[in-house]
């Protein structure tokens, strides 16, 4: 029937728009770290900003272009960092303070979609076990000397921590306004 093909041409959308938004980071990452020339240092760090991201939430730009655009931008810096940083005590005390925070403060719904109860609840879950995952892939990394992907890791895990300050300080600004 026209209902019947009209449905199945918006979920064939539908699922065409999600895979979209699933593999664009890793293109764009692809492709920067690429231009920079190291594919591998673009792709290590946006492996886990992927994940983590999708449940822990964050700063999201209100228009697409500006998404496009600051997402760019930042992961070029992300990806020059990871290219020139050393793998030291300070890098791995920052990747323990993002993750504590991100296992804190996660997650944080945005003004485009509010979590319910149960979601933050399985959102909280989530991101604990891939922080956990991730935390412990970083120590295996180091552990077997390949530090750039120890490195890259990390700075995916700050990236996402990062990307939660904004609203974090936001919240904080609400809450001393309303408390005075």
């Amino acid at each position: 029937s026209a209902a019947s093909d009209v449905y199945k041409r918006q979920l064939y959308k539908y699922a065409l728009h999600s895979l979209l938004l699933l593999v664009s980071p890793l293109i764009l990452a692809g492709v920067i770290g690429f231009g920079l020339g190291s594919v591998k240092h673009g792709v290590a760090l946006i492996f886990p900003f992927m994940f983590l991201r999708k449940f822990s939430g964050g700063y999201h730009a209100k228009k697409l272009h500006t998404c496009i655009m600051g997402s760019g931008f930042l992961l070029f810096l992300c990806i020059m960092v990871s290219m020139h940083m050393q793998c030291d005590w300070k890098l791995a005390i920052a990747t323990v303070i993002a993750s504590v925070s991100l296992i804190a403060f996660s997650p944080i719904d945005s003004e485009n979609r509010r979590l319910d109860t149960d979601e933050k609840r399985t959102y909280k879950k989530t991101t604990v076990f891939f922080v956990i995952l991730f935390g412990l892939l970083d120590i295996a990394l180091f552990l077997l000397g390949k530090y750039i992907y120890t490195i890259c890791f990390s700075v995916g895990i700050l990236l996402t921590a990062g990307l939660q300050v904004p609203c974090i300080v936001k919240k904080m600004c609400k809450s001393t306004k309303n408390g005075l």
